[in-house]
């Protein structure tokens, strides 16, 4: 009984501690120095903390910037800068939360001038989590699906080379996928159906593939085990003719020659095109293991580690056009939901009121207005009741006359 005693009133002592030592409700951040300019230097210093890696931090100076301003021309710009700050502190948590970041300021800023850099920016975060071509490329499907409806919906943009030169990479990686599985259905599964399904997708979406002679001839293979050597004629022609220095060119050659079909002669302008080049093994090692090679940017839409704030800052109020303004009061910034002795009106409680300097506190003026007032009401009433008291006396003497109401 008494070690059940011990235990019941150490668990009510430690039940009353957690309760009384439990943790404090966190401050919330309240902006109280408002005036012209205070957004853009919540901005610059949002900006700094990002720069130097104190994401929070400046992520909460941005939202400060967006709640408390919500007019200012910086809340564009802003909003992109903590998109951008999620790309830099990168990993798969940080990307999603910026490709979420991206998509959502697009909604909000469908035509703006820097709606195809986004656009770019978001394809780069799928792009640089796209993994070996035998892989998961989900990823590059969706590289690919933003890159064209960028071209489809900015074709005048100035990044139209770097999306080309995107739009070629993850082509590449689509494509190698498609024809590694191509590989596997004709060679281990025998399914030439399958085989000639997966080609067909690398011959009419992939014009530019790399390895585009490979897939037309095991097009040709997978078509001539189904008896239809007329279309596997025309694939190995367009070898012969368009891809003269493939290794597959007299094997296609020689197929022609058995079937009794012409062999045709090569395109003047392949045949004299330095051959390519292809990938050494250790590269080819590197890539299966780590994945395809692609040189994405690590600079933010708005946001660049290699660029000072004031710069940045510069380059941000100029595409939001925004004014620029002078510091505001030294020492503003943000504070916490704690107590202030700043002055406030009587009637309208948490309103700021400019106080001159040598003028009485407005609680002061109120308490003298009200005791002034007090006391003339206390003299009237004292007056009519004297008033009163010589009527009554009047009264008294005179005799009462019946007066009509």
């Amino acid at each position: 009984m008494k070690a059940a005693k011990v235990i019941l009133l150490a668990l009510a002592l430690s039940l009353g501690l957690s309760a009384c030592g439990g943790d404090k409700k966190p401050k919330v951040a309240i902006e109280e120095n408002k005036g012209p300019g205070r957004d853009q230097e919540l901005f610059r210093d949002g900006v700094k903390a990002i720069n130097n890696g104190r994401y929070d931090e400046g992520r909460m100076l941005l939202n400060t910037a967006i709640n408390t301003y919500p007019d200012s021309p910086m809340i564009k710009v802003a909003r992109l800068a903590i998109a951008d700050s999620y790309y830099f502190e990168g990993g798969s948590k940080g990307l999603a939360q910026a490709d979420v970041e991206y998509g959502d300021w697009l909604q909000f800023f469908p035509d703006d001038v820097l709606s195809d850099d986004v656009m770019l920016k978001r394809a780069e975060i799928h792009l640089r989590q796209v993994q070996a071509p035998d892989r998961d490329i989900t990823h590059a499907k969706i590289a690919e699906r933003i890159l064209k409806d960028l071209l489809r919906r900015y074709p005048n943009t100035d990044k139209k080379e770097v999306v080309e030169t995107r739009m070629n990479e993850v082509e590449e990686i689509l494509a190698l996928h498609e024809l590694k599985v191509a590989r596997f259905y004709f060679n281990i599964r025998e399914s030439s159906v399958a085989a000639q399904m997966r080609t067909e997708e690398i011959l009419n979406n992939y014009p530019h593939f790399s390895r585009f002679d490979e897939a037309l001839y095991l097009h040709a293979r997978a078509m001539e085990n189904q008896e239809d050597t007329e279309t596997a004629s025309h694939d190995l022609a367009r070898i012969v003719t368009s891809y003269p220095r493939s290794e597959y060119r007299d094997k296609a050659a020689e197929k022609l020659k058995q079937w009794g079909k012409a062999v045709p002669e090569a395109d003047p302008e392949k045949a004299s095109a330095p051959a390519p080049e292809g990938k050494s093994m250790p590269s080819r090692i590197v890539g299966f293991l780590l994945g395809p090679h692609i040189d994405t940017s690590n600079q933010g839409v708005i946001l660049d580690r290699d660029q000072k704030p004031e710069a940045i800052v510069a380059r941000a109020r100029e595409l939001s056009g925004a004014k620029a303004t002078g510091p505001v009061t030294p020492g503003a910034g943000t504070s916490t939901n704690a107590p202030d002795d700043r002055p406030r009106r009587a009637v309208h409680a948490g309103q700021d009121v400019e106080v001159k300097p040598g003028a009485a506190p407005a609680t002061d003026q109120t308490q003298q207005s009200t005791t002034t007032k007090s006391k003339d009401s206390k003299g009237k009433d004292k007056k009519k009741k004297e008033d009163k008291k010589n009527d009554d006396k009047k009264t008294d003497g005179e005799s009462k006359i019946l007066r009509n109401p």
